[in-house]
């Protein structure tokens, strides 16, 4: 059972007020100085280690074999307590597993006590062994508990002591305060190991441990009492309160960066809480009114970050992996996406870091999943050199550029700096136009005279970066993509422009790697015959640009409703703007989304179509592979990668892009009737042959021929403080004063009637 409730509820305030601190470079308030820890003499007492166990026969198997499995030297006893198990299998299993290992004591509970009563039942059995709370959803490694119990022991007055583990909150790892799966490659011994070898004996000071995994020393509990079951009930807050006497009374929590344990979690770490966890929350700010304000400062200040990222250096370097630098903007969208792709795709065989320019002349280092917390920040202007140093550190062999939007142009000066060949990726046309999308004023495409070029930039306006005009910067530009070992392009749309921009280039046309099975691509679900009366339902997906069609589907939209058609269209997305809606228009705009959750939005939904409405030559759609993988009839402009993608393909209609918002809405009528009102399929859409594609594939070509580099050493601590990351948020401002008046005690019962879904949503928002 986790019982962090309150750091849920406080981790939007923690970020909050380190935004605004690093904003104004506000230095986190300091604790008065520790004292040198004086280590004393380990109890000769076992130890207890005390499992509550309530469900989940699976999860307790794994924890109690792990502890009895594990190689520690320290004498233990595993109390199991069973808080009477509504599963007969498990206190089965208890029973008998009790049974065989001497080292186990069983205790049941003959009705549910929860976990404090348990608890203390467990810490009662002895007034002398030091006691170890553990999770029945964890599992621990090796002499894990040699480590903690040596961690204990390192100063008189150390009170708990909680690992590192991927889900605790302010112990978790690798991203901080979250929950996370295991690092790619890694299971739960692997990388305790790691931990051991990175972080020896490490400890920081935490203002509370974390009761997943919690060792607690037996003269702290002589002197505080157990946990304290009259306000806190069946659980939830128990040992923020216990550590929080703890260091009233002049104890110590430590977090140990040494040692990890597996936790599975099964609980959220969602901004929904239950009745249980937000009284919880108001008894600990009623009885330690200065624990949020602990909790603040220690996550801002977040001294165990330098810990962390000493061990995602560890796994880089020691991945033995060839490690890949993709350069990309900040803009995220489809290139990041295809970023993350290809480094899942190719998670076999390499590793990718990101590179993305960030405010003040700087750049972001991070590792590419979005599942990972490394992060490192560098000043152009004086840390250029630090870059180049901590690339080759960290093995780097091969660069990627998928876009320099907002780049200094040092950065196209690293493959140069590290003696490395490069890629680049035409996910759009920023090469040659600075809107990026071949686009006029009107927010609509403006061929060029000629391909690779553009109507709508002149060559003698400024270049959107480094000197000169927009001809120089193309003239720059040319000569990069020229330069390149490979230019990569998902279309041959996209290659047909970009080879006349760049003649000489190493072209490759390679489409992203979301849709690998060619069959996703030509499967469509038939749709049955529909009532005459029935309208057609016209599914639009994505965030919607001017460029991508927002405003073309709006006015067709109120065309439809206008003349009473019997069309509807549904945004899976939104747009750029607030769009009319019902009753103005035929229109229902159903908001934001999760890519992975899309399928399952359209399979709900279940549209006779979907619809893009772009403007603009989109090099590949990502939202088009979505309406691939749904077999759903699909209408498309002729223009980009859209008609390629469809050649050949069942009930797909590739039509003019330049139509009016009436011709759009006649097009749509006479395809209801001819085609879906008598399930009539159209004719296939029959393109000419493209040219052939050189037969070059991402998993087998693409690491070919990289060098061998060896890294000149380790990054010490002193670098990676210095490349910290400090950012900042004025949202941040207002959501730190909204929720100190919300704790005001003049005006809790008033925030407390306000439903908790709005309270939400503004947070959120002011967490943006």
């Amino acid at each position: 059972m986790e019982n962090s409730a309150v750091f849920r509820a406080t981790r939007p305030l923690v970020h909050a007020k380190m935004r605004i601190d690093r904003l104004l470079a506000r230095a986190p308030r300091q604790r008065s100085a520790q004292a040198v820890p004086a280590p004393i003499a380990v109890s000769g007492h076992p130890v207890d280690i005390i499992v509550p166990v309530y469900r989940g026969l699976a999860d307790t198997r794994r924890c109690v074999d792990s502890v009895l499995s594990s190689r520690c030297q320290s004498a233990y006893r595993l109390i199991v307590i069973n808080d009477a198990s509504p599963e007969p299998e498990l206190a089965a299993w208890l029973r008998a597993r009790a049974a065989q290992d001497s080292r186990i004591t069983l205790l049941e509970n003959p009705e549910n006590l929860g976990f404090v009563a348990s608890v203390n039942r467990g810490m009662a059995l002895s007034d002398s062994h030091d006691v170890l709370l553990l999770n029945n959803d964890t599992e621990v490694n090796a002499d894990w508990l040699d480590r903690l119990r040596r961690a204990a022991y390192g100063d008189r007055r150390i009170a708990s002591v909680t690992p590192l583990s991927n889900n605790a909150t302010i112990c978790s790892y690798p991203r901080f305060c979250a929950a996370n799966e295991l690092p790619a490659g890694y299971d739960s011994a692997t990388l305790d190991a790691l931990c051991a070898q990175t972080n020896p004996g490490a400890v920081v000071d935490v203002p509370t441990g974390v009761g997943f995994c919690m060792y607690i020393r037996r003269d702290c509990l002589r002197q505080l009492g157990l946990f304290d079951s009259d306000n806190f009930g069946k659980g939830y807050g128990e040992e923020n309160d216990f550590c929080q006497r703890a260091a009233k009374a002049g104890w110590r929590n430590l977090h140990l960066l040494d040692t990890f344990v597996l936790h599975t979690g099964g609980v959220s770490f969602g901004e929904s809480k239950n009745a249980r966890e937000q009284a919880a929350m108001h008894v600990l700010r009623r009885l330690h009114p200065h624990y949020e304000s602990a909790v603040m400062a220690f996550v801002q200040a977040d001294p165990a970050r330098l810990y962390r990222l000493a061990l995602d250096v560890a796994r880089i370097t020691r991945s033995k992996l060839p490690v890949v630098l993709a350069v990309l903007h900040d803009r995220a969208g489809g290139t990041l996406r295809h970023v993350r792709e290809l480094a899942q795709h190719l998670s076999a065989q390499a590793l990718f870091l990101t590179l993305a320019p960030a405010p003040g002349r700087r750049v972001c280092l991070q590792l590419a999943s979005a599942d990972e917390g490394f992060e490192l920040v560098f000043r152009l202007a004086d840390q250029y050199q630090s870059l180049v140093q901590v690339l080759r550190q960290l093995g780097v062999r091969h660069i990627h550029y998928h876009h320099l939007l907002g780049h200094d142009p040092l950065i196209a000066d690293l493959p140069q700096a590290l003696g490395l060949a490069y890629d680049f990726t035409a996910h759009d046309f920023y090469s040659y136009c600075t809107r990026i999308s071949l686009t006029g004023d009107g927010n609509r495409y403006a061929d060029g005279p000629s391909p690779g070029e553009c109507a709508c930039c002149s060559p003698h306006a400024p270049a959107p970066s480094g000197p000169g005009s927009v001809a120089d910067w193309r003239q720059r530009n040319r000569r990069f993509l020229v330069a390149a070992r490979y230019l990569l392009v998902p279309s041959h749309d996209a290659a047909r422009r970009m080879a006349a921009f760049a003649p000489g280039a190493r072209l490759r046309v390679v489409p992203h790697t979301d849709v690998t099975d060619p069959v996703v691509n030509s499967t469509v679900i038939a749709p049955p015959p529909r009532p005459a009366d029935a309208p057609l339902k016209i599914a639009v997906l994505g965030s919607l640009s001017a460029i991508k069609g927002a405003d073309l589907l709006e006015a067709v939209a109120q065309q439809a409703a206008k003349r009473q058609a019997p069309i509807e269209f549904h945004l899976l997305g939104y747009g750029y703007r607030h769009l009319q809606t019902r009753p103005h228009a035929c229109l229902t705009v159903h908001g934001a989304y999760e890519d992975k959750d899309l399928p399952d939005l359209l399979q709900r939904l279940r549209p006779d179509l979907v619809w893009f409405p772009a403007l603009w030559p989109e090099t590949y759609s990502y939202t088009l592979s979505a309406a691939l993988r749904a077999g759903l009839p699909v209408v498309a402009p002729d223009l980009g990668a859209f008609a390629e993608r469809l050649a050949g393909r069942p009930w797909s209609w590739v039509l003019p892009w330049d139509r009016s918002a009436t011709q759009w809405l006649e097009c749509f009528l006479d395809l209801r009737v001819r085609h879906f009102v008598c399930a009539q399929a159209p004719a296939p859409i029959v393109q000419a042959a493209p040219p052939p594609a050189a037969d070059w594939h991402y998993r087998h070509d693409y690491l070919q021929g990289l060098p061998d580099v060896t890294p000149p050493g380790p990054l010490l601590q002193d670098f990676l403080q210095s490349h910290r990351p400090r950012a900042g948020a004025l949202r941040s401002l207002l959501l730190v004063g909204l929720l100190r008046l919300r704790s005001h005690p003049l005006l809790r019962g008033l925030a407390q009637r306000i439903p908790q879904h709005w309270q939400t949503r503004v947070k959120n928002w002011l967490r943006a």
